[in-house]
């Protein structure tokens, strides 16, 4: 059974889907968002990851410790996992997770998975740069990234509050 839960933030609306694996997807805003109708909205199901989200986004939690369940490649899977281990309020480069992973001519591929993380924010894609260490593309914008960057340095607040 998948469960979803929504809350709103200065980013917008974010939907959260998980099972009895873990957190599957996160979205900010509706697009790509698109419930199936064999989904349940269970806030209850959904606390710990909404939680979770809202420490985070207020400033309170460096670490999330919620299970993660993202679909992908072996690969896909490797670098989402290194990504996770970025400490907060600190940023890699491609190259440098490149290395991490012992796969040195692997950046290009790198971004192309960071570009497609299922759990952005959790999965902190935003903490990634590019090898000139300046702001990648990101799905939701660069301006995303400076928020969420400004928020791990302790200039920012971004707190939600959950809807029922």
């Amino acid at each position: 059974m998948m469960y979803y839960d929504v809350i709103d933030t200065v980013l917008g609306k974010v939907y959260l889907l998980a099972d009895s694996k873990g957190l599957r997807q996160l979205t900010v805003g509706s697009a790509g968002f698109c419930p199936d109708s064999s989904w349940e909205h269970d806030p209850d199901a959904m606390k710990p990851y909404t939680n979770q989200l809202t420490e985070y986004l207020s400033g309170k939690r460096q670490k999330f410790t919620i299970p993660l369940a993202p679909q992908g490649t072996q690969f896909q899977q490797q670098v989402w996992q290194t990504l996770t281990e970025i400490p907060f309020g600190e940023t890699f480069n491609y190259q440098q997770i490149a290395d991490k992973l012992g796969t040195s001519n692997a950046a290009p591929a790198i971004g192309i998975t960071r570009n497609v993380n299922p759990i952005p924010i959790i999965i902190p894609c935003h903490r990634v740069l590019n090898n000139n260490n300046s702001l990648c593309n990101y799905r939701y914008g660069q301006e995303m990234v400076s928020q969420l960057l400004a928020l791990e340095s302790g200039q920012l607040s971004l707190i939600p509050t959950i809807t029922k």
